[in-house]
């Protein structure tokens, strides 16, 4: 048993040196930022959300994803809302317009109509989180990242 130990922290340690294993693990940057144009809203009423996506890496991005996606609170609580519209840098939805040059920026903004007939209350609301992923000649990243909320009120 002890054997077997010492030879696997050798394994470790000598693997990121001859390219079996990476040295450091890859993990995807954090790439967006996001806000609603307030922070209350009321049933029938329109609320924005602004999403912008920042190239972190020193190589175009040719190929963007994105979902917004509604959190589990907003699921839970009951909040009726619908989307109307989907503007910005984008091919669609859930591309943004490539390339995207190192550092630069995409932004998406999402406008959403509060059903008259939502609950609305304190713990009422809107809330989101992202799925991204890109793609450039320096790899493939994805990852899941929160967003904002805006309270629905009565």
């Amino acid at each position: 048993m002890l054997v077997r130990r010492i030879l696997f922290v050798l394994l470790i340690s000598v693997a990121p040196v001859i390219g079996v294993l990476p040295a450091t693990p890859a993990m995807a940057a954090s790439v967006i930022t996001s806000s609603f144009d307030k922070a209350v809203t009321h049933p029938g009423e329109t609320v924005t959300l602004s999403v912008t996506f920042t190239n972190p890496e020193t190589v175009d991005v040719t190929f963007t994803y994105l979902t917004v996606n509604q959190s589990y609170d907003t699921m839970t609580d009951g909040t009726k809302y619908s989307q109307t519209s989907c503007t910005g840098e984008i091919t669609s939805c859930n591309h943004y317009t490539v390339p995207i040059p190192p550092g630069g920026t995409r932004t998406l903004k999402l406008t959403y109509e509060i059903a008259t007939d939502s609950p609305c209350g304190e713990n009422i609301g809107v809330s989101v989180y992202y799925y991204s992923y890109r793609e450039s000649t320096a790899g493939t990243f994805d990852g899941v990242e929160g967003g904002p909320a805006v309270t629905v009120l009565c």
